[in-house]
Protein backbone atom coordinates (compact mmCIF):
# COMPACT_ATOMS: atom_id res chain seq x y z
CA UNK A 1 0.00 0.00 0.00
CA UNK A 2 1.38 3.44 -1.04
CA UNK A 3 0.95 6.81 0.20
CA UNK A 4 0.71 10.51 -1.56
CA UNK A 5 4.28 11.21 -3.24
CA UNK A 6 5.79 13.30 -0.84
CA UNK A 7 7.44 16.13 -1.77
CA UNK A 8 11.50 16.07 -1.63
CA UNK A 9 12.70 19.68 0.42
CA UNK A 10 14.38 21.23 -2.41
CA UNK A 11 10.72 21.42 -3.61
CA UNK A 12 8.99 22.27 -0.77
CA UNK A 13 11.58 25.05 -0.61
CA UNK A 14 10.82 25.90 -3.70
CA UNK A 15 6.73 26.37 -3.25
CA UNK A 16 7.12 27.62 -0.13
CA UNK A 17 8.77 30.74 -1.73
CA UNK A 18 12.10 30.39 -0.07
CA UNK A 19 15.49 30.81 -2.02
CA UNK A 20 16.67 26.93 -2.22
CA UNK A 21 20.21 28.91 -1.41
CA UNK A 22 18.89 30.84 1.74
CA UNK A 23 17.70 27.76 3.20
CA UNK A 24 20.87 25.44 2.42
CA UNK A 25 22.68 28.05 4.30
CA UNK A 26 20.43 28.01 7.82
CA UNK A 27 20.39 24.08 7.35
CA UNK A 28 21.97 21.34 6.50
CA UNK A 29 20.31 20.04 3.51
CA UNK A 30 21.57 16.25 3.02
CA UNK A 31 19.73 16.24 7.04
CA UNK A 32 16.72 17.72 5.55
CA UNK A 33 16.73 14.77 2.42
CA UNK A 34 17.31 12.32 4.97
CA UNK A 35 14.69 13.55 7.15
CA UNK A 36 12.51 13.58 4.69
CA UNK A 37 13.29 9.71 3.99
CA UNK A 38 12.32 9.20 7.26
CA UNK A 39 9.29 11.14 7.15
CA UNK A 40 7.92 9.76 3.63
CA UNK A 41 8.60 6.02 5.30
CA UNK A 42 6.07 6.74 8.40
CA UNK A 43 3.29 7.16 5.89
CA UNK A 44 3.74 3.72 4.29
CA UNK A 45 2.35 1.24 6.51
CA UNK A 46 5.10 -1.48 5.68
CA UNK A 47 8.77 -2.10 4.67
CA UNK A 48 9.50 -0.60 1.06
CA UNK A 49 10.93 -1.89 -1.87
CA UNK A 50 13.60 1.32 -2.90
CA UNK A 51 11.48 1.78 -5.76
CA UNK A 52 8.23 2.16 -4.05
CA UNK A 53 10.10 4.22 -1.00
CA UNK A 54 12.21 6.48 -3.69
CA UNK A 55 8.75 7.29 -5.70
CA UNK A 56 7.13 8.57 -2.44
CA UNK A 57 9.52 10.68 -0.72
CA UNK A 58 10.17 11.92 -4.81
CA UNK A 59 13.48 11.09 -5.16
CA UNK A 60 16.04 9.20 -7.72
CA UNK A 61 16.33 5.81 -6.64
CA UNK A 62 20.30 6.00 -6.83
CA UNK A 63 20.00 9.19 -4.37
CA UNK A 64 17.28 7.45 -2.38
CA UNK A 65 19.44 4.61 -1.85
CA UNK A 66 22.53 6.69 -0.77
CA UNK A 67 21.01 8.15 1.87
CA UNK A 68 19.79 4.55 3.08
CA UNK A 69 23.03 3.36 3.27
CA UNK A 70 24.26 6.33 5.20
CA UNK A 71 20.37 5.99 7.65
CA UNK A 72 21.19 1.81 8.04
CA UNK A 73 24.89 2.93 9.50
CA UNK A 74 22.98 4.85 11.83
CA UNK A 75 20.67 2.56 12.73
CA UNK A 76 17.61 4.35 11.54
CA UNK A 77 16.67 1.88 8.75
CA UNK A 78 17.11 -1.14 8.55
CA UNK A 79 16.90 -3.83 5.36
CA UNK A 80 15.73 -7.05 5.42
CA UNK A 81 16.67 -10.53 3.62
CA UNK A 82 14.40 -9.22 0.89
CA UNK A 83 15.70 -5.76 0.42
CA UNK A 84 12.63 -3.55 1.93
CA UNK A 85 13.53 -0.85 4.05
CA UNK A 86 12.23 -0.14 7.49
CA UNK A 87 12.83 1.75 10.51
CA UNK A 88 15.96 0.29 12.32
CA UNK A 89 16.60 -0.33 15.81
CA UNK A 90 17.62 3.86 16.73
CA UNK A 91 14.46 4.71 14.79
CA UNK A 92 12.65 2.32 17.52
CA UNK A 93 14.20 3.73 20.46
CA UNK A 94 13.89 7.25 19.77
CA UNK A 95 10.13 6.89 18.93
CA UNK A 96 9.88 4.96 22.33
CA UNK A 97 11.48 7.44 24.37
CA UNK A 98 9.61 10.56 22.96
CA UNK A 99 6.29 8.61 23.38
CA UNK A 100 6.98 7.80 27.04
CA UNK A 101 8.12 11.84 27.81
CA UNK A 102 5.32 12.69 26.52
CA UNK A 103 2.74 10.13 28.33
CA UNK A 104 5.10 10.62 31.51
CA UNK A 105 5.19 14.37 31.40
CA UNK A 106 1.53 15.48 30.33
CA UNK A 107 0.23 12.65 33.28
CA UNK A 108 2.87 13.16 35.82
CA UNK A 109 3.01 17.11 35.47
CA UNK A 110 -0.27 17.58 37.21
CA UNK A 111 0.29 14.28 40.27
CA UNK A 112 3.78 16.01 40.58
CA UNK A 113 2.36 19.39 41.15
CA UNK A 114 -0.81 18.01 43.48
CA UNK A 115 1.92 16.26 45.56
CA UNK A 116 3.82 19.49 46.24
CA UNK A 117 1.04 20.99 47.44
CA UNK A 118 -0.10 18.09 49.86
CA UNK A 119 3.78 18.11 51.05
CA UNK A 120 4.10 22.01 51.12
CA UNK A 121 7.91 20.84 49.54
CA UNK A 122 10.09 20.40 46.88
CA UNK A 123 9.35 17.36 44.44
CA UNK A 124 10.51 16.63 41.24
CA UNK A 125 10.17 13.45 38.72
CA UNK A 126 12.87 11.50 36.95
CA UNK A 127 13.33 9.05 34.36
CA UNK A 128 15.65 6.55 33.08
CA UNK A 129 17.48 7.67 29.51
CA UNK A 130 20.35 6.31 27.76
CA UNK A 131 22.70 8.92 29.89
CA UNK A 132 21.65 7.76 32.51
CA UNK A 133 19.05 9.16 35.19
CA UNK A 134 17.40 12.14 33.90
CA UNK A 135 15.52 15.05 35.82
CA UNK A 136 12.29 15.59 33.39
CA UNK A 137 10.64 18.22 35.83
CA UNK A 138 10.91 19.85 39.39
CA UNK A 139 8.83 21.88 41.40
CA UNK A 140 10.30 23.95 44.39
CA UNK A 141 8.07 26.24 46.88
CA UNK A 142 9.12 29.65 47.62
CA UNK A 143 11.37 29.79 50.40
CA UNK A 144 14.40 31.50 51.39
CA UNK A 145 17.03 29.69 49.97
CA UNK A 146 15.65 27.24 46.99
CA UNK A 147 18.15 24.20 45.43
CA UNK A 148 17.19 23.85 41.67
CA UNK A 149 18.27 20.93 39.85
CA UNK A 150 17.32 21.82 36.00
CA UNK A 151 14.87 19.65 34.37
CA UNK A 152 17.67 17.11 31.92
CA UNK A 153 20.34 17.08 34.37
CA UNK A 154 21.34 13.44 35.52
CA UNK A 155 22.01 12.58 38.87
CA UNK A 156 24.32 9.66 39.57
CA UNK A 157 23.18 6.15 40.18
CA UNK A 158 24.27 5.75 43.39
CA UNK A 159 24.20 8.98 45.37
CA UNK A 160 20.59 10.18 44.50
CA UNK A 161 17.48 8.76 45.16
CA UNK A 162 16.57 8.90 41.33
CA UNK A 163 19.40 6.62 41.16
CA UNK A 164 18.98 4.55 43.83
CA UNK A 165 15.65 3.66 42.23
CA UNK A 166 16.63 3.20 39.05
CA UNK A 167 19.16 1.07 39.81
CA UNK A 168 17.59 -1.13 42.02
CA UNK A 169 14.03 -1.59 39.39
CA UNK A 170 15.97 -1.90 35.87
CA UNK A 171 17.84 -4.88 34.82
CA UNK A 172 21.38 -5.09 35.65
CA UNK A 173 22.61 -4.96 31.64
CA UNK A 174 20.64 -1.66 31.66
CA UNK A 175 22.24 -0.20 34.27
CA UNK A 176 25.79 -1.45 33.50
CA UNK A 177 25.15 0.46 30.11
CA UNK A 178 25.01 3.48 31.82
CA UNK A 179 28.25 6.18 31.52
CA UNK A 180 28.57 6.34 35.23
CA UNK A 181 28.03 2.73 36.11
CA UNK A 182 30.62 0.76 38.26
CA UNK A 183 30.30 -2.63 38.52
CA UNK A 184 32.04 -2.81 41.62
CA UNK A 185 29.78 -0.46 43.60
CA UNK A 186 26.50 -2.19 42.00
CA UNK A 187 27.89 -5.55 43.72
CA UNK A 188 28.21 -3.24 47.10
CA UNK A 189 25.25 -1.88 46.79
CA UNK A 190 23.18 -5.23 46.64
CA UNK A 191 21.77 -5.14 49.91
CA UNK A 192 21.10 -1.86 49.61
CA UNK A 193 18.99 -2.65 46.68
CA UNK A 194 17.19 -5.49 47.91
CA UNK A 195 16.32 -2.75 50.70
CA UNK A 196 14.92 -0.43 48.12
CA UNK A 197 13.06 -3.10 46.55
CA UNK A 198 11.31 -4.44 49.73
CA UNK A 199 10.19 -1.20 50.75
CA UNK A 200 9.22 0.48 47.62
CA UNK A 201 11.56 3.69 48.50
CA UNK A 202 14.96 5.10 48.53
CA UNK A 203 16.65 7.30 50.74
CA UNK A 204 19.76 9.53 50.34
CA UNK A 205 21.03 11.92 53.39
CA UNK A 206 23.21 14.36 52.41
CA UNK A 207 24.96 12.22 50.16
CA UNK A 208 24.24 14.29 46.58
CA UNK A 209 24.26 17.50 48.27
CA UNK A 210 25.24 18.37 51.96
CA UNK A 211 22.78 19.12 54.26
CA UNK A 212 19.77 18.04 51.60
CA UNK A 213 17.51 15.08 52.21
CA UNK A 214 15.35 13.03 49.53
CA UNK A 215 12.88 10.34 49.04
CA UNK A 216 12.14 8.50 45.78
CA UNK A 217 9.67 5.94 45.15
CA UNK A 218 9.16 3.92 41.21
CA UNK A 219 6.25 4.46 38.77
CA UNK A 220 5.92 1.20 37.62
CA UNK A 221 3.32 0.21 34.62
CA UNK A 222 1.09 -2.64 34.16
CA UNK A 223 3.80 -5.39 33.31
CA UNK A 224 5.69 -3.42 36.56
CA UNK A 225 8.17 -2.10 34.67
CA UNK A 226 9.62 1.06 35.83
CA UNK A 227 8.75 3.99 33.63
CA UNK A 228 9.65 7.15 36.11
CA UNK A 229 10.52 8.23 39.60
CA UNK A 230 8.70 10.50 41.82
CA UNK A 231 10.57 12.51 44.99
CA UNK A 232 10.71 14.81 47.61
CA UNK A 233 13.91 16.92 48.59
CA UNK A 234 13.94 18.88 51.75
CA UNK A 235 16.92 19.98 54.56
CA UNK A 236 18.22 17.56 56.30
CA UNK A 237 16.17 16.91 59.65
CA UNK A 238 13.30 18.48 58.46
CA UNK A 239 12.02 15.45 56.15
CA UNK A 240 10.43 12.52 57.23
CA UNK A 241 12.18 10.03 55.76
CA UNK A 242 10.46 7.15 57.52
CA UNK A 243 9.17 4.17 55.88
CA UNK A 244 5.30 5.28 57.86
CA UNK A 245 6.19 8.61 57.32
CA UNK A 246 3.71 11.31 55.87
CA UNK A 247 6.31 12.16 52.73
CA UNK A 248 6.54 8.02 51.69
CA UNK A 249 2.94 7.65 52.34
CA UNK A 250 2.30 10.47 49.81
CA UNK A 251 4.64 9.66 47.58
CA UNK A 252 3.63 6.28 47.15
CA UNK A 253 -0.04 7.44 46.85
CA UNK A 254 1.13 9.55 43.95
CA UNK A 255 3.14 7.01 42.24
CA UNK A 256 -0.22 4.83 42.21
CA UNK A 257 -2.40 7.48 41.12
CA UNK A 258 0.30 7.66 38.05
CA UNK A 259 0.75 3.97 37.37
CA UNK A 260 -3.08 3.72 37.23
CA UNK A 261 -3.31 6.87 34.87
CA UNK A 262 -1.00 5.15 32.48
CA UNK A 263 -2.93 1.83 31.99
Amino acid sequence: MSARTASPPDKISSEAGLDPARVEQIGVQSVEVAGHILNTLATLDCPQTLSALSAAAGLLPAKAHRYLVSLIRTGLIEQSADGRYDFGGAARLIGRVAMNRLDIVRIGTPILGALRDDLHGTVFMGMWTPQGAMVIEWLDIVRPVSVVIRPGSILPLHTSALGLICAAYLAPDVIARAPQASVAHVSEAAAQLDDIRRNGFSVVQGDLIQGLDAVAVPVLDYKRDLVACLAAVGASGSLDITAGGVVVRQLKAAAQRFSHSLG
